[in-house]
């Protein structure tokens, strides 16, 4: 496998794991501005690309889920210090995270859990009656 093949292997391996296109040129040492170049002028590095990006948000969406549906241990601090039981072991509290769940049902179901307080981006239209004037 010639060089540049190898280079190109590497950061999109890299680019897989992280999404991140600079850290993936890091680790391939080339510049990020060479893999631009790259990726405009040839169309089956840049489907590579795009397909390691895919596979990158998957595991990124994979995590949100787990944290949403299975929370995540958060160690219980007072003053700064990490607070352990009886028997000297650290006091883990179970997370959830409402916010996470939210952006997932949002994302996979829209239809039925869009925030409240999305609009079309139409007028809106404020009517104050002589009632209303005093308040």
């Amino acid at each position: 496998m010639q060089l540049v093949a190898r280079l190109k292997e590497r950061f999109l391996e890299h680019l897989a794991l992280s999404g991140n296109v600079s850290e993936a040129s890091r680790v391939a040492g080339v510049e990020r501005a060479t893999m631009y170049f790259w990726r405009r002028n040839n169309p089956e590095f840049a489907s590579a690309w795009n397909e390691a990006l895919e596979v990158a948000t998957d595991a990124l969406e994979a995590e949100a889920r787990r944290r949403a549906l299975y929370g995540y241990d958060e160690l219980i601090t007072y003053g700064g210090k990490i607070i352990c039981d009886a028997q000297g072991q650290p006091v883990i509290k179970k997370r959830y995270s409402d916010g996470l769940l939210r952006m997932l049902l949002r994302a996979h179901r829209p239809s039925r859990f869009r925030d409240c307080g999305e609009t079309d981006g139409g007028m809106v239209t404020v009517q104050i009656t002589q009632d209303d004037a005093a308040l």
